[in-house]
């Protein structure tokens, strides 16, 4: 799943950067990236919260949400639209605000920063909040001022690649523990065979 995003992430970023039609599709790029980048953030979020009615409520506003993203992109794809992305990020900020509460009030969790879903929502959050701000001071502005606070966007991006590099180390760190956990049968009386 991070895969797909990260491959999302660098075409928009290169179709951004590199491409001749930029200027007159960057608003649509943008957008689309945006909408791709909540389904992915959203699927993460409700993978990663366990309690049910988090989990649909997530999943039901997260619906809505795209309905109304979809409907703003198909008939007002003018120009980016910083309301779209506001209302995006305010939604993973609170959709993430409940996984901290699950984890927070869940006793097996001791150190949350062992988990590799809390890398990637840190991630999520660190991102969007630090993005949030570019967006929509940058919307209406012009290329000069715009390239000179783009480099705050590409700072928040490899922040966010450095959290979810964490996250994949966690992850394997975790596999080769319950690995090397059911090799490990030094205790006979509970494993005597």
């Amino acid at each position: 799943m991070i895969f797909f995003y990260a491959l999302l992430s660098l075409i928009s970023i290169f179709a951004l950067t590199f491409s001749s039609s930029a200027k007159t599709y960057g608003a649509s790029i943008l957008s689309i990236s945006a909408i791709l980048e909540f389904i992915f953030f959203a699927i993460i979020l409700i993978c990663s919260v366990q309690n049910k009615k988090y989990k649909n409520l997530i999943t039901i506003v997260s619906f809505l949400n795209l309905l109304f993203e979809l409907s703003i992109f198909f008939f007002h794809s003018n120009n980016f639209d910083f309301w779209a992305t506001l209302n995006n990020t305010i939604l993973i900020l609170i959709f993430s605000i409940f996984y901290f509460f699950e984890q927070v009030n869940s006793p097996e969790t001791l150190l949350i920063y062992q988990s590799y879903k809390f890398w990637i929502i840190v991630g999520c959050i660190v991102y969007l909040s630090g993005t949030l701000f570019v967006f929509l001071y940058t919307s209406n502005m012009e290329d000069k001022v715009h390239n000179i606070l783009w480099d705050i966007n590409i700072a928040f991006e490899i922040i966010k690649n450095i959290c979810f590099s964490i996250a994949f180390i966690v992850a394997q760190n975790n596999k080769q523990n319950i690995i090397t956990s059911d090799l490990d049968d030094t205790n006979m009386f509970e494993k005597p065979f």
